[in-house]
């Protein structure tokens, strides 16, 4: 199916069907354009890194994460080249999707849970092994929001430069007095206000913005220390800290389970 018709205005989940799963092979970088629908969505990677944008957040989507969009939530989506995008879509306003929070949140893509959404797409299944299967899948989405690889986008037009020049460049090198000398703030006063409006430090945000360009650059063969000094980290030993404290694993551990989950011939 082709990427473009990601945000087509029109029914996706079949009659009698739970869910369903549109898979999207990117040959090209992509950017789909904000939109909404009446289904729940779980957008998700078979490989390689998509991005989605909604409620003022940014998330990374790397194969170790799915990220769920309630319906009517409008966001925007994009993909870099090679990546294999997948948008599982779920009835909308039906008890099976009760247990999901109403907002944007990530989910932990188990290896369970992405087989099963892989054997969902087989056309083999007779109906009634199909409602067993999107059952168990739903039973299989638990909000990880630890993991969500999430940044709030500050609204101060001053501090949004800021951060989409960091987001365009993780590993740039100036300091918040640097950035805050262009806004023409003190630093205490830029790094208040990066707060205020995120919640978190500056610091902690460019981490994070870091990290994002890491998965990425690593799903992609880059070695650790590569990534690290790429990302703006002279000692890759305080990069693989940071990565350990976000994912719980370090790259090393990171590359082997996304390398495991590639299909054979990848």
């Amino acid at each position: 199916m082709s990427a473009a018709a990601l945000d087509a205005d029109a029914p996706r989940v079949p009659p009698g069907y739970l869910l369903t799963t549109f898979e999207y092979d990117v040959d090209d970088p992509i950017v789909w354009p904000e939109h909404v629908h009446d289904e729940h969505e779980l957008l998700w990677s078979a490989g390689g890194m998509a991005r989605l944008e909604a409620e003022g957040r940014v998330w990374a989507i790397p194969p170790a994460l799915a990220v769920w969009v309630p319906s009517r939530v409008a966001h925007q989506a994009s993909a870099e080249r090679g990546a294999r995008v997948r948008a599982t879509y779920f009835l909308g306003g039906g008890p099976h999707t009760e247990a999901m929070p109403g907002i944007v949140t990530g989910v932990a893509m188990t290896e369970p849970l992405r087989v099963l959404l892989d054997h969902n797409l087989q056309g083999t299944l007779d109906e009634a092994a199909r409602r067993r299967l999107q059952r168990v899948i739903l039973d299989l989405l638990v909000p990880a929001p630890r993991e969500s690889f999430e940044l709030v986008m500050p609204r101060s037009p001053h501090l949004h430069m800021v951060a989409s020049a960091i987001l365009a460049d993780p590993g740039d090198k100036r300091t918040t007095a640097d950035w805050a000398y262009e806004c023409g703030l003190h630093g205490r006063t830029l790094a208040r206000q990066f707060e205020a409006e995120t919640g978190m430090s500056f610091t902690q945000w460019r981490i994070l913005a870091r990290l994002q360009l890491a998965i990425r650059e690593l799903t992609h063969g880059r070695s650790i220390v590569s990534v690290a000094r790429r990302v703006g980290y002279r000692n890759p030993s305080t990069f693989i800290d940071h990565f350990r404290s976000l994912t719980g694993q370090t790259p090393a551990e990171y590359v082997r389970g996304s390398r495991a989950d590639r299909p054979a011939g990848d």
